[in-house]
């Protein structure tokens, strides 16, 4: 597996991974072309054994002068509880530390979703408060911090 920041080529193939995974939570196709264009990370996972099919993403914004927000992380059903999740955020969370102006990391996960939950809280993730009908399907969610 490589990791390679997404480019514009990948919008569809990122698309569809998008919209598989997260249905009618996904975001849309010019929510995501933005995200490509205008981010901080935006990160594929790759399996390079099979034609460089994309297996996963990361997708990290700056919103504050000393904070970045998680906005995404998805690695693909047939592809999850393999460590590429582990791997992929390791990475970046190393890229992140390199921009020495961050001190604190945010995301929100929807409350229901174990494995991703852990992963986080692996990594020094802590739930700090839990929001009520975050997502379009009235699903809440917890907003996670980690200090860098």
């Amino acid at each position: 597996m490589n990791i390679k920041m997404v480019s514009t080529k990948d919008l569809d193939e990122i698309l569809k991974l998008e919209s598989n995974t997260f249905k009618k939570d996904a975001f849309s196709k010019n929510s995501i072309l933005n995200l490509i264009i205008n981010n901080t990370f935006f990160f594929k996972l790759i399996n390079k054994d099979n034609s460089n099919e994309i297996v996963g993403f990361i997708i990290v914004i700056q919103d504050q002068e000393d904070r970045v927000n998680l906005i995404n992380l998805l690695i693909s059903k047939q592809y999850q509880n393999k460590g590429y999740g582990s791997h992929l955020l390791k990475y970046t969370l190393y890229k992140i530390k390199e921009m020495n102006n961050i001190e604190v990391i945010v995301l929100n996960v929807n409350s229901k979703n174990k494995v991703a939950i852990w992963l986080y809280q692996k990594f020094g993730f802590r739930i700090v408060q839990k929001i009520e009908n975050y997502y379009q399907q009235k699903k809440s969610a917890y907003l996670m911090i980690l200090n860098i």
